[in-house]
């Protein structure tokens, strides 16, 4: 397997995604997917997939690929996907590769936190950036920095889809609270300032159209940088913000 690497990267970039070497990986499916899912964030992986099955397309990029879980289990609308997963750790993209090695994946090693390299490529019709942004510590001027480099790589008419744990702004149960807290003191967290109203901002910043729900202690979300694309799939509204 061969990965495009680019050697910009930042401080704050590699301390969010180090956590994720290969031996957590091969837990990540167990402890992430199936059981912090439900009893700790009340978001369900069924609820996480549907999130992908409403808004991935044949050209798609993922940023922070984690197990590869979802992509191994989603609709792709075409049964050979043109797809690039990206991580600035090369562990993820390894693990990923090798469970997705039917779809041939290219692999990137970028910081998201960086202006993404020319050789990532751009036009795509979708991104995922599904639990990552938790994990990335606040650089200088925010982490809102991150939708202004993946709009940048969307197609016109592409879409931007993902989820992230949130600390304020949502429900948390005292378990969920308290294993938020922990995961901060490990370092595998960096979401104390991350928020419902920072999100919204976010988005409508960068974008021109924006959707959020919050399930539990997570929340969904997706947008498009043109106000004038519909929906690919029914059921999926994208209304603006």
């Amino acid at each position: 397997m061969t990965i495009d690497a680019s050697p910009e990267s930042s401080a704050f970039g590699f301390e969010g995604q180090s956590y994720y070497e290969h031996r957590r990986l091969r837990l990540y499916d167990a402890v992430v997917v199936h059981a912090s899912n439900r009893l700790l964030w009340r978001c369900p992986k069924s609820r996480l997939l549907d999130h992908y099955n409403d808004w991935i397309t044949s050209r798609h990029l993922e940023v922070g690929p984690g197990s590869g879980y979802y992509l191994d289990h989603c609709r792709f609308p075409a049964g050979t996907p043109e797809l690039t997963l990206l991580d600035l750790n090369p562990d993820p993209l390894k693990f990923a590769a090798h469970r997705l090695h039917r779809y041939t994946p290219r692999c990137v090693q970028a910081d998201i936190l960086e202006p993404l390299p020319d050789f990532v490529g751009s036009g795509f019709t979708s991104i995922a950036y599904n639990y990552v942004m938790h994990c990335l510590p606040e650089p200088p001027g925010g982490k809102q920095i991150v939708f202004k480099h993946l709009r940048e790589a969307l197609a016109p008419d592409g879409v931007l889809f993902g989820s992230t744990v949130l600390s304020q702004g949502v429900k948390h149960t005292a378990l969920s609270r308290r294993f938020n807290i922990l995961y901060q003191r490990q370092g595998s967290f960096h979401n104390q300032h991350d928020s419902v109203h920072g999100l919204h901002q976010a988005l409508e910043e960068h974008f021109a159209s924006h959707w959020i729900e919050v399930r539990g202690s997570v929340a969904l979300f997706a947008a498009r940088a043109s106000q004038t694309t519909a929906p690919r799939r029914p059921g999926a509204s994208l209304d603006p913000r």
